[in-house]
């Protein structure tokens, strides 16, 4: 990836790509708003980031799959960059492909947002997160490259930090067994299927007690099956499956 300082050098920061990168494209009339198209011709490839700031990271933005501008959401509230997960979804580990520049600037990233696929996991901690987890979109992996650390936010609650040298991914995703349970009953059920929750609920600090019914077409009752029985493995539930005719 690249970093384009172009507060400092707007006239020959950006190279031209038809001449191969001989020649300089002078942006110092661009005027950078989110969502804006770049030029055609601007060697810059997506992830890359192009800074206008003259502190921190209050004015930078990153390039976007389609070649459009990202402006950098600075959850820090201290003017550092945090690099989201639209633009780490695009490579197979973020941490590597910013790696370079995590180096030359330590402190200028604050958080940096990762899908679940990432290679972090595998590379850093022995192993991929499991596919129950890759599918559940309440859950957020964020790195502090400054701490090296990475945090786990289930539903806007953040955990403790995992140190990301010598923690493994079974330590990771151990609490997660307990975070789930909050959701009560899976979401994703086929079409025409519903949820209803019978009679009162009970929950602790690591715990929720009660009875959900689920309804649907008789077609899609196997599809329906799978997804509930596999929300629940590795839990203490008793699931009772009943027809019109039982």
């Amino acid at each position: 990836m690249a970093y384009f300082d172009l507060e400092t050098n707007p006239t020959t920061s950006i190279k031209s790509k038809s001449s191969d990168g001989k020649k300089s494209i002078d942006v110092s009339n661009f005027r950078p708003v989110n969502k804006k198209p770049i030029g055609n011709d601007w060697d810059v490839k997506p992830g890359d980031i192009l800074s206008w700031s003259d502190y921190r990271s209050s004015n930078t933005y990153f390039v976007t799959g389609q070649r459009r501008l990202r402006k950098n959401r600075d959850t820090s509230g201290s003017g550092y960059l945090t690099i989201p997960l639209s633009i780490t979804r695009l490579f197979p580990s973020a941490l590597t492909h910013y790696g370079p520049f995590l180096e030359a600037e330590p402190d200028l990233v604050a958080i940096i947002e990762l899908p679940p696929t990432d290679g972090i996991f595998a590379e850093r901690f022995g192993s991929p997160l499991p596919e129950t987890i890759c599918n559940r979109n309440d859950i957020q992996f964020l790195v502090n490259p400054m701490d090296n650390m990475l945090f786990v936010s289930i539903n806007g609650e953040d955990s403790d930090g995992f140190p990301i040298d010598g923690t493994k991914t079974e330590e990771i995703i151990e609490p997660e067994k307990i975070s789930k349970w909050p959701q009560v009953a899976p979401s994703s059920l086929p079409i025409g299927w519903t949820r209803k929750s019978c009679g009162c609920m009970v929950g602790g600090a690591d715990y929720i007690s009660g009875t959900w019914k689920f309804e649907g077409p008789e077609t899609k009752k196997d599809e329906a099956y799978k997804i509930v029985e596999k929300y629940y493995d590795e839990f203490d539930v008793q699931i009772n499956w009943e027809t019109d005719s039982s």
